[in-house]
């Protein structure tokens, strides 16, 4: 099957909807199938490279001033029609609601190729973090959001939902055609390897922006350092990198921020990891609790959409209430007390729930009853 991937945001920025992309394109290739990638030009000279049956199509990339480290791909609307006729795809797939996703919906109707929409990140909230005073009270804003979200997914032949929390969300808004696919966490890769180490490790990885609310984090690390000797480790990069570095500096934590880093890195990082700690409110599913789990590390989250579905109290992990500091911190101590051992197995048996080769499975057949319905109607 030929597959078209539209997304604005690519390689070599690294995010849940990058890594969810590269997955799912990879696997999908393994399997026989054609992907071709539609994107912006990376700001240097990299070209990544992927695989076999895996091909780019590059579009000039525009800043979004307001939201650094994040491009729209300006498409070039004859250069996309034309690759489009040329790679004769039997599915559109598109990961980001911006320009390039509008137009390849039109193309789609055009052609009349089944487009599918992974609904990876929640628009309205998004307000909420950005940088302009009172937007967040704004209710005209918002409701211009959600109906915007209406519009453009709806004229999707399916949606997928990463969670069933983000399908409820959706069908608040009366979307349908939605379909729960889970982005799925390759279990192969990440396995459960400890790393003996004397202090206790908690971790964090994602970007380093607003909506993550790691100053949340930070502020939690510090109530439950003055009880426990600890190390937190900050893995990732964004536009709030200096910002959080201060608030470290003045809470006097034992915090490191790494940066981006490499998949050996990064493998390494959460199987030194003793707990996985996230205060983001904001997660459709959560791909980097899902990575941590599969390393066997229990989870710290927030009680907001998809986290605690897949954080069981007691089981891999523990949950607090959003923006609750102290809630967070005795959540980690609650796992300091009984120890990372306790929640090693049930963490990576959740992952395996979620593993990439079942999620790829669903999305074949998703796409094959797409495609077949497709023939019927011509």
């Amino acid at each position: 099957m030929r597959i078209a991937y539209f997304s604005d945001t690519f390689l070599p920025n690294i995010n849940g909807v990058v890594t969810s992309i590269c997955n799912s394109a990879k696997m999908l290739a393994t399997r026989g199938h054609k992907i071709m990638i539609f994107t912006r030009r990376p700001k240097d000279s990299s070209a990544p490279e992927l695989g076999r049956d895996i091909d780019m199509v590059y579009f000039p990339r525009m800043g979004v001033e307001l939201y650094p480290d994040f491009d729209f791909a300006i498409p070039r609307v004859f250069k996309m029609f034309f690759a489009l006729c040329r790679f004769r795809p039997e599915i559109i797939h598109i990961h980001t609601p911006g320009p390039l996703g509008v137009i390849a919906i039109i193309f789609g109707k055009i052609l009349r190729i089944p487009i599918v929409n992974t609904y990876h990140t929640t628009l309205p909230d998004i307000l909420v973090h950005i940088p302009i005073p009172n937007i967040e009270k704004n209710r005209v804003a918002k409701h211009a959001t959600w109906t915007y979200t209406r519009r453009y997914y709806g004229r999707s032949s399916a949606v997928i939902a990463p969670s069933e929390s983000t399908k409820k969300e959706l069908e608040g808004q009366r979307l349908r055609n939605i379909v729960v696919i889970s982005n799925g966490v390759d279990v192969g890769e990440f396995k459960h390897s400890p790393i003996p180490h004397k202090e206790f490790h908690v971790l964090h990885v994602g970007r380093i922006s607003y909506e993550k609310s790691i100053d949340v984090v930070l502020n939690a690390f510090k109530l439950f350092s003055e009880k426990h000797k600890a190390k937190l480790k900050i893995v990732g990069f964004g536009p709030e990198l200096g910002v959080l570095k201060k608030l470290a500096a003045d809470l006097k934590i034992d915090a490191e921020f790494t940066g981006k880093i490499s998949a050996e890195e990064l493998l390494k990082a959460y199987n030194s990891a003793d707990v996985f700690i996230t205060a983001s409110t904001m997660e459709t599913e959560g791909l980097v609790v899902l990575e941590a789990m599969a390393c066997g590390v229990p989870v710290v989250g927030v009680n907001a959409r998809a986290v605690p579905r897949i954080v069981k109290p007691g089981e891999n992990g523990f949950i607090a209430e959003p923006g609750d500091a102290q809630g967070l911190a005795d959540c980690m101590s609650k796992v300091f007390t009984h120890g990372k051992a306790k929640f090693s197995a049930d963490a990576r048996r959740t992952a395996e729930e979620h593993s990439l080769d079942k999620s790829i499975d669903k999305i074949e057949k998703l796409y094959s009853d797409l495609a077949a319905r497709r023939k019927l109607s011509i």
